[in-house]
């Protein structure tokens, strides 16, 4: 069974008759070709396309009232994306999608529906439950995973500045010229100083290559305690 979660909370578990069978995963390597020469070059980072897939199946029931309401009650909770749509049977990881369209085919007057949901993933990973570590002094961590999470990094108190290390990654936080509770979001680039939005104090070479957790192992060293917030992600 497929189970749907908005972006209000609401929840929904699909009739067993709706399924996706493909879900793709593609890569754009931006490439270039050369004057004169056979092939092309590559001229920058693979990245992940956003994943396009179809809910696709069909709703009957004896009842011809209640297809109708199953139909509404869907319809109704796409109304609010975007759409956690957790994998078929185990639950225990989403896409975030966002539904194009809804095309319904009514069979036999009525007594089954015949239904397509097209819906778009921008971004492409799968995702986990949340996780909250706190980590103190120099300690190594353990994620999940296939993919590189992006954590969200928040000071247990108001602190004098902050540094965050991954040695594994080799990449670092600094924020400095500020006291207050301190918290660095990785996944949409944020920096804020006792909640005033402070991107300034970081460092460049946050701003240019982020921070990471990859998965298995990774070794932090902060300057005081934190709590770190991420989900796993997979390809």
């Amino acid at each position: 069974m497929i189970r749907l979660t908005n972006a209000l909370g609401a929840e929904k578990i699909l009739p067993l008759t709706m399924f996706f069978k493909r879900v793709p995963l593609e890569i754009d390597v931006p490439t270039q070709p050369l004057y004169r020469l056979d092939g092309d070059v590559v001229t920058g980072k693979p990245t992940l396309r956003p994943r396009q897939f179809v809910l696709d199946g069909r709703i009957y029931y004896p009842d011809k009232d209640r297809i109708e309401r199953e139909l509404d009650s869907l319809l109704s909770l796409l109304m609010k994306p975007p759409i956690e749509v957790y994998r078929q049977h185990y639950h225990d990881r989403f896409l975030r999608a966002y539904p194009l369209g809804a095309p319904q085919d009514w069979i036999d007057g009525g007594a089954e529906l015949a239904l397509q949901i097209p819906m778009v993933a921008p971004d492409p990973y799968w995702y986990g439950p949340e996780v909250e570590v706190t980590v103190s002094g120099t300690q190594v961590i353990t994620v999940d995973g296939t993919a590189p999470a992006c954590p969200l990094i928040k000071t247990a108190s108001s602190v004098i500045g902050l540094m965050v290390v991954n040695v594994t990654t080799d990449q670092e936080i600094l924020v400095e010229g500020e006291t207050g509770v301190i918290e660095v979001d990785s996944y949409n680039y944020t920096v804020t100083v006792d909640d005033v939005s402070r991107l300034d104090l970081v460092n460049d070479d946050w701003l240019l290559a982020g921070f990471e957790l990859v998965p298995g192992q990774n070794e932090l060293i902060t300057t005081t305690p934190i709590t770190l917030t991420y989900r796993p992600r997979w390809y």
